[in-house]
């Protein structure tokens, strides 16, 4: 579902942010498409000069073409197997250039994590990322209450309180944990405007406080949106919120892309994303062929411009869709469909595993 906009929809900045990255005016969408093509040719190449895993996976890398977007199609997938066994051998720089190393547990049979390596470089590009994003729906005088989990010094929670304090909103760091009990009262008595959590957190704070929010001190200082990352969203929790006066505003991100990756504007219609530094596909999850904007596939993503660990044509494991046509805000570059869960096999058969339905039938 297709949520309309509780006020009229300006035009994402994120477009005004692509074309001062790229050079492109508008962006023109085909023009943007070529632009990737390219930066992915000098990314295949930068990362099979410098990565012991590179050299071997494209030691024949395909003749590029670099005028047709569909060339990204001809290179080869890396995987979650990769992050966990040749984490290492995907960097393209000195360790000594590493600003921050990130660890996750995976389910994977050898027991191993992935393991990610970023530069400085890398988390100033989230910043920025942050910083555009976030001024689709907050400005000066805003007060963002961030439940998200995790405190380390260059985690999401932590770039996402420097980016707000950088564009004049005030971030507050709540405990963690944090009871809903605990949030409820950070909210009245911090003036806060908005959140930024887990859907599971939003939806627990409104279990708490049922009926009208009790948490608006003064009109002019009323919750009434959110930024939700971490986890799908539901059209349950959506109409719930609604009900509560606060707009839900969802973002989608991964640790392997430093967090970043996209946000819906103000008409919920898909995420606008990240397209100066993440080219975007979707795949029919069992051949890894293309598929047509409005089919579901699994999401790959290649980083165009990192150069510590290079992730190209990397499968997340996500489900979801390119939407066809233009954004009801205007802008005419893609956008990324909700995203319906996560990817897994019985049997050879695809499933989609959701938070709140369980395992369900590939659409």
């Amino acid at each position: 579902m297709i949520f309309a906009p509780s006020r009229p929809a300006m035009r994402s900045p994120l477009d005004a942010w692509v074309s001062l990255a790229t050079g492109l005016h508008g962006p023109e969408p085909d023009a943007l498409r070529r632009w990737q093509a390219l930066r992915l040719l000098e990314a295949a190449r930068w990362a099979r000069e410098r990565s012991p895993f590179y050299a071997r996976l494209l030691k024949h890398l395909p003749d590029p073409i670099p005028d047709d977007p569909a060339w990204a199609a001809r290179l080869p997938f890396v995987t979650t197997h990769d992050l966990r066994e040749h984490h290492e051998a995907m960097l393209c720089v000195s360790q000594g250039e590493v600003e921050r190393v990130v660890t996750l547990n995976t389910s994977g049979t050898t027991g191993k994590p992935k393991r990610l390596f970023f530069t400085g470089e890398d988390l100033d590009a989230t910043l920025d990322f942050f910083r555009v994003g976030m001024a689709s729906f907050t400005g000066v005088g805003d007060v963002v209450l961030i439940l998200l989990p995790g405190r380390t010094e260059h985690g999401a929670a932590m770039l996402l309180a420097k980016a707000l304090a950088e564009i004049g909103v005030r971030p507050v760091l709540a405990p963690q944990p944090c009871p809903p009990e605990v949030a409820a009262r950070l909210i009245a008595e911090e003036g806060v405007t908005c959140l930024a959590a887990l859907p599971s957190q939003l939806r627990a704070l409104l279990e708490h406080s049922p009926g009208p929010p009790p948490w608006s001190p003064a009109p002019d200082r009323a919750l009434d949106r959110a930024l939700l990352s971490g986890e799908p969203v539901d059209d349950g929790l959506r109409q719930a919120a609604a009900k509560a006066g606060i707009e839900i505003f969802a973002h989608y991100g991964l640790t392997e892309t430093c967090f970043g990756g996209g946000v819906e504007c103000g008409a919920h219609q898909g995420y606008h994303l990240r397209e100066a530094d993440l080219l975007v596909e979707v795949v029919e999850p069992v051949s890894g062929d293309p598929v047509a904007n409005g089919r579901q596939g699994e999401v790959v993503l290649s980083t165009l411009n990192r150069r510590g660990m290079p992730l190209l044509r990397y499968r997340t494991g996500d489900m979801g869709r390119m939407l066809p046509g233009p954004c009801a805000c205007g802008s005419p570059l893609r956008r990324l469909g909700p995203v319906a869960g996560r990817i897994v096999t019985d049997g050879g058969a695809i499933q989609v595993l959701t938070p709140e339905k369980g395992t369900a039938n590939t659409p």
